[in-house]
């Protein structure tokens, strides 16, 4: 039985793992995010011709590159 119940919270401790992993990779999908100075945000864009959705992402604003 103790072997059984140590399964069990291990189960569950990796499907509790698997779910914060899962959600940290996930795209943005956002209408706003946060910047660093002199980078403005992007927002996701759908591909008319695939229907593919891009993910958001931050881009310099105008002479302040690198």
């Amino acid at each position: 039985m103790n072997k059984r119940v140590s399964l069990a919270m291990l189960l569950v401790f990796s499907m509790a793992s698997v779910f914060v992993g899962c959600k940290s990779w996930a795209p943005v999908s956002t209408e706003q995010g946060n910047c660093a100075v002199d980078r403005q945000w992007v927002a996701p864009q759908q591909d008319p011709k695939t229907g593919e959705w891009k993910e958001g992402y931050c881009e310099w604003l105008p002479g302040k590159s690198g």
